[in-house]
């Protein structure tokens, strides 16, 4: 038998007139968390991750690069939000539409810009500004984590529910040797009130 440190490994899965069927049913549910862990957890990864990443680069989808120019200049102070290093700010911009008129609206551009300074807005197929589309690499990165959030909750849910199942094994077992004792009191002449 293999041991290590004392223990004997794999006990559970041995005959032994000692093991209970408890035991063999927490080496099932062992041997199903392990394996769910190490197949199903990396694919959602992978599947979360790539649909991030596709979800990201949809957002460029009917958007297209315009040309404008601030028609006055933008605040100094950006606005700070807690753990965001944005330092740009909304401010009016005009562009030339589709059909020569010009078009005035609201963008975010670089703090401290003056009046006519260049600038890039995104528009949709109506015309309407729109965020900045993410890049390729923030596409890749937000893909990246929303997989290891998504394989993160995964994996602790596999094992919490392996934990849930041992707990609910130990809570068998000692009331299984509750009734053994009783028994055990009970052919020996002691009763109890």
């Amino acid at each position: 038998m293999p041991k290590r440190g004392g223990r004997v490994w794999f006990w559970r899965w041995r005959r032994n007139p000692l093991r209970r069927r408890s035991d063999i049913a927490e080496a099932w549910v062992g041997a199903a968390a392990a394996a769910t862990l190490l197949l199903t957890v990396p694919v959602v990864g992978v599947v979360m991750a790539g649909f991030g990443e596709r979800s990201a680069l949809d957002q460029a989808r009917g958007l297209h690069r315009t040309a404008a120019h601030l028609v006055e200049d933008a605040p100094t102070t950006p606005t700070r939000f807690r753990g965001t290093t944005d330092v740009s700010v909304r401010a009016a911009v005009r562009w030339t539409g589709p059909d020569g008129s010009s078009v005035t609206g609201e963008a975010k551009v670089p703090s401290g810009s003056g009046a006519g300074s260049p600038t890039t807005v995104w528009l949709d197929d109506t015309g309407r500004v729109r965020p900045t589309p993410p890049t390729p690499t923030q596409a890749a990165s937000q893909g990246a984590a929303l997989g290891a959030t998504a394989a993160t909750v995964a994996g602790l849910l596999v094992t919490g529910g392996w934990w849930t199942a041992r707990k609910a094994l130990d809570v068998r077992r000692r009331r299984q040797w509750e009734r053994a004792w009783t028994d055990f009191d009970t052919d020996r002449g002691h009763r109890h009130a």
